[in-house]
């Protein structure tokens, strides 16, 4: 269950997609329950081989626009008839909705989160007020209406501890990216994106959505400073700019990139970028750069590591699971443009030894691996359905 599920290109809706996807490829009946609003999309997307059925104002209760009553009606209604073996839950808000009809489930309870707290700040991202977030979590947490508590990274375990987590239902099982579908070998037409000649253009590539904690802004205003101090003027790729996610940050970026006279080397694809497009944008990029203020871990980067692109992050959580400074990446300080700019000049004139940090950060990426997270799950899900047989026959 996730109110956001592929084909959107965001944390928890993927990683529904590869958990979903991976259990039906191992044989397993899976069935999906997701916001109506990407009906249409998903009827024209490939790799969907599972069923999926649809909640009514899933996604948007989920942001906090709407009432329970639609989505939790519909939501108990598949269940009774899919009546499922197990039920993993993604997210904290879909979560809230288990909660509530917890008592009139037979079936064993998964969850796992991926919007990544900010401990004592962020839990949900939904409420305005850092207290009612906190709260909220803290509330999911500790109704302990699931059985098992599986966490992608070493800070979202610390997160829920935070939030009064019992350790002993928690299991860490890394998330990886869908790595299958970042195809290299294929060539891909850039005008599709981009305008002619961009094919010889150097470029720092920054994949993440439109967002203020995603440190766009500091990206562009590290590009100003960088393009000061080099003789080659050096673009930056932000993909997610086709379709923002928050436009009016969007509107924000362009204005900024205005103001430091530098939104002719800040480019926008035209249209979304796939998955094999981004892919080859990966690989011929002089650098791929996360600003990010905090992840949960940072898929964007292992992908650059699988992929062997010079990497430069925010030494911030979740990241720093990921990458370690000078070996597998360089890093800078979060929110701060100059400590940005010199990690990435740090790499651009040749501070580093690329071909070393590339052949370290490779084989560091093969620890996310898509196929243990599947089978840790699967394995998992398995205790939890024999637990339940054994208690019934003693009952």
């Amino acid at each position: 269950m996730s109110s956001r599920f592929y084909p959107q290109i965001v944390g928890s809706g993927m990683s529904a997609f590869v958990i979903a996807r991976g259990l039906h490829q191992l044989g397993h009946q899976v069935t999906v329950l997701t916001d109506e609003s990407i009906k249409m999309e998903l009827s024209t997307a490939t790799g969907v081989d599972f069923s999926v059925k649809y909640i009514r104002s899933l996604e948007t209760f989920a942001v906090g626009k709407t009432g329970l009553k639609a989505p939790l009606d519909d939501l108990y209604l598949h269940i009774r008839k899919v009546n499922p073996d197990i039920i993993h839950v993604c997210n904290f808000m879909p979560m809230s909705l288990i909660t509530i009809i917890r008592d009139k489930l037979a079936c064993p309870v998964v969850f796992s989160f991926f919007n990544t707290p900010v401990i004592g700040k962020r839990t949900v991202g939904c409420f305005s007020d850092p207290d009612v977030e906190n709260s909220f979590g803290a509330f999911v947490i500790k109704a302990n209406a699931y059985d098992s508590l599986i966490l992608g990274s070493e800070y979202y375990v610390k997160a829920a501890l935070c939030l009064g987590a019992n350790r002993n239902k928690i299991l860490l099982s890394y998330l990886a990216p869908d790595i299958t579908s970042l195809d290299i070998t294929k060539s891909v037409d850039a005008s599709k994106f981009f305008d002619a000649g961009f094919e010889d253009l150097p470029y720092i590539l920054l994949p993440s959505r439109i967002t203020p904690q995603k440190g766009i802004t500091d990206a562009v205003k590290m590009l100003s400073i960088i393009n000061n101090q080099l003789d080659t003027t050096y673009y930056l790729v932000l993909t997610g700019m086709a379709n923002p996610f928050n436009h009016e940050y969007a509107t924000e970026v362009r204005e900024l990139g205005e103001k430091l006279s530098v939104n002719e080397y800040v480019l926008a694809p035209r249209a979304p970028v796939d998955r094999t497009s981004l892919a080859i944008l990966f690989k011929n990029a002089s650098l791929v750069l996360i600003p990010s203020w905090y992840e949960g871990l940072g898929l964007s980067a292992i992908e650059a590591q699988y992929l062997r692109a010079p990497l430069a992050v925010s030494d911030t959580v979740g990241l720093s699971e990921v990458v370690e400074d000078g070996r597998t990446g360089v890093m800078f300080r979060p929110k701060d443009a100059y400590s940005m700019s010199e990690a990435v000049l740090r790499v651009l004139r040749g501070g580093v030894d690329i071909e070393e940090m590339l052949d370290q950060a490779q084989e560091s990426a093969r620890k996310f691996s898509i196929d243990k997270h599947i089978t840790e799950i699967e394995s998992q899900y398995k205790r939890l359905i024999e637990k339940v047989s054994i208690d019934e026959e003693e009952a």
